[in-house]
């Protein structure tokens, strides 16, 4: 597949759009998984897209199983009733045990967001839950690429062309959103430093911990969690070219997503360093007023 392959589909999307629909209409599905995922962390930014947000690559790759099916569009794939028949398999063997594995991240999350942020735990004793979270998080990114496989095989080269040019577009169906790093880390993990960036004079931040600050958490965690950020952004891109343009199946393509939660979780672990080095640095006081600013 390439770009001018892409280009072209595109084309044809945006030509046949005022007389296309979907396949098949996606219904109330929206509404059962909101209910199924439950009410938002207390520390999670913007609206939840569950499960999405509980893969390990929650945004670079397509979701075609429902892209196919479901997108407005979808009826000028000229999918056959076959065809059809053969993605809802694909998607009802799918969907069941990523809704469930995406629970149990979720409550995991949960539980390490109180256990670190509230009741104020080690970080070394939450290493645990960090790692089984990656694990999980990696077994679902693998069932997503083995379902991008198998769609792409019940497929014509045309057919997929097209859905590739659904998947691109398919940001500008949702209208603007909230700038994202291009990678999400493992876990949303609230940003405890913008209390003394933001908010320092309220706090009454002294010239000491200002220092402290910096020395400790400015220079000694932020580039370690910047590196990692970065691998990762190496390793999504990576991922992404394997199953876009080299059909890689995610046995191929094992290493570089298990390489991607390792970075995803020192990322993570600096994290969880950091914001207890910060609740060190700041009086009980000036903590629980700057939590109260920021949450």
């Amino acid at each position: 597949m390439n770009t001018r392959a892409i280009i072209l589909g595109f084309s044809l999307v945006v030509s046949t759009a005022l007389m296309s629909e979907a396949n098949i209409p996606i219904g109330d599905f929206s509404a059962k998984l909101s209910k199924m995922a439950g009410e938002q962390g207390q520390f999670y930014v913007g609206k939840e897209d569950f499960p999405k947000d509980y893969f390990l690559v929650p945004n670079n790759l397509p979701f075609l199983a429902g892209l196919s099916l479901h997108h407005p569009m979808s009826s000028t794939l000229n999918l056959s009733d076959e065809q059809i028949k053969a993605i809802q398999e694909i998607k009802k063997r799918t969907i069941p045990p990523v809704v469930k594995s995406s629970q149990d991240i979720k409550r995991l999350e949960l539980k390490l967001a109180q256990n670190i942020a509230i009741d104020t735990n080690t970080a070394e004793s939450q290493y645990e839950i960090v790692d089984a979270i990656g694990k999980l998080r990696i077994a679902l990114t693998k069932a997503h690429l083995q379902c991008i496989n198998d769609v792409r095989a019940v497929l014509t080269t045309e057919q997929y062309t097209k859905l590739l040019a659904y998947a691109t577009n398919n940001k500008a169906d949702k209208g603007p959103s909230k700038d994202k790093p291009k990678v999400h880390e493992l876990v949303s993990f609230i940003r405890g430093g913008i209390m003394v960036k933001s908010h320092g004079d309220k706090l009454g931040i002294t010239d000491a911990q200002a220092s402290r600050f910096a020395n400790e958490i400015l220079m000694g965690f932020v580039p370690k969690i910047q590196k990692a950020m970065k691998r990762a952004n190496e390793l999504d891109a990576i991922i992404k070219k394997g199953v876009y343009i080299e059909k890689k199946s995610s046995k191929d393509l094992a290493k570089e997503v298990a390489e991607l939660a390792a970075v995803k979780t020192e990322a993570t672990n600096n994290r969880i360093e950091a914001f207890l080095v910060l609740r060190d640095i700041l009086s009980k006081e000036q903590f629980e007023k700057g939590w109260e600013l920021i949450k």
